[in-house]
């Protein structure tokens, strides 16, 4: 009887693990799908919208949203090569954070229905895009600098041990060619 309660609570323990990693998994997937769809739902926009300022802020909410998607990217990848990346996830999140109420901002834009208000503040955002790209691609740089120095690290203690190791094998193929000819020395007397 207990042997069969065992049973069954391990088989519905098998179960609920099975699905709650399956349902864990989809929802990732929907997650990665969902950051693909709104970055092609920003270029879809500035294709739709007419020309004119209205299309040049849909081109800057896609520009702001494509340098700040790429930084988070680039300091994951740097940090699973084990690359340096000190506080750069921490500047990351704030960078997200400002890059979203400014989102926000522009978003507002948009939707302002006086085109002559929004010819007027988009210089101004113009420039503020500007400024967080500037911050995302030095935050980038400084993850490809953290992973390069590892990289030039690595590369300089592998030269070394092989130059150390070459040294050691001329000496031992001099050293054998040495043994070798002595043997002959010998023979020969």
């Amino acid at each position: 009887m207990l042997e069969e309660l065992l049973l069954i609570a391990l088989t519905l323990f098998t179960v609920v693990s099975a699905l709650v990693a399956y349902l864990a998994w989809r929802a990732w997937r929907r997650l990665r799908t969902s950051l693909r769809l709104q970055r092609r739902l920003h270029t879809v926009k500035v294709w739709v919208t007419p020309p004119g300022t209205r299309r040049e802020v849909a081109a800057l909410r896609r520009e702001l949203a494509e340098t700040v998607d790429a930084t988070p990217h680039a300091v994951a990848v740097v940090q699973r090569a084990t690359g340096s990346v000190g506080e750069l996830p921490v500047l990351t999140r704030q960078l997200q954070r400002v890059a979203a109420t400014l989102d926000v901002e522009l978003q507002l834009l948009a939707n302002e229905p006086d085109a002559r208000e929004v010819a007027r503040v988009l210089p101004a955002a113009r420039a503020r895009v500007d400024d967080v790209g500037h911050v995302a691609r030095t935050i980038r740089r400084a993850a490809a600098a953290g992973l390069g120095a590892e990289h030039a690290a690595g590369v300089r203690l592998l030269g070394a041990d092989v130059e150390r190791e070459v040294t050691a094998l001329a000496l031992g193929v001099e050293t054998l060619v040495a043994l070798a000819a002595d043997r002959e020395v010998t023979r020969s007397a």
